[in-house]
């Protein structure tokens, strides 16, 4: 028959208690901690999943702020390519006025300087036909009578 030794049944006791304590002490914590561990985990995943999404709207953002910068960069360069094309231009006219205004105060000056040669002539013409008359007809004619024949030969010649 069968024996049923209590040493046998102190050793299963024993190995019952056993693992009731060491469910309470060990596996639970160990599980516990294992199942927080996993949430991290997936946490982490899900942290950074959303930061790739962050950091790539960002992107999208910051490329549209370059796109827009480079427009505004071309209008600008446009709008100085502009700006210098006035300047110059009225740069041009004025300059352009500024040489005619000069020929012209130069002719101004030229027609001043001939009526004044052309007087200092005259008069020193009269002198020589003055002198030359004293000369030649050895009597003096009056002074007002010989500038006065001189320009009157002189306006003859002006007028043919």
């Amino acid at each position: 028959m069968i024996s049923i030794n209590y040493a046998f049944i102190i050793v299963i006791l024993n190995f019952v208690l056993l693992l009731i304590i060491l469910n309470k002490i060990l596996y639970k914590p160990i599980k516990k901690f294992l199942a927080e561990r996993q949430k991290n985990i997936s946490d982490d995943i899900d942290n950074a999943n959303e930061s790739k999404e962050k950091a790539a709207k960002l992107v999208e953002e910051k490329e549209g702020e370059l796109k827009t910068s480079a427009e505004e960069i071309r209008k600008m360069k446009t709008a100085a390519k502009k700006d210098a094309e006035i300047q110059s231009s009225e740069i041009v006219k004025s300059a352009k006025s500024r040489e005619k205004k000069i020929l012209k105060d130069t002719e101004e000056q030229l027609k001043h300087e001939k009526e004044k040669v052309k007087s200092e002539i005259e008069t020193e013409i009269i002198e020589l036909v003055s002198d030359l008359s004293t000369k030649f007809l050895s009597e003096k004619l009056d002074d007002k009578k010989d500038e006065a024949l001189l320009k009157k030969i002189l306006s003859e010649k002006e007028d043919k």
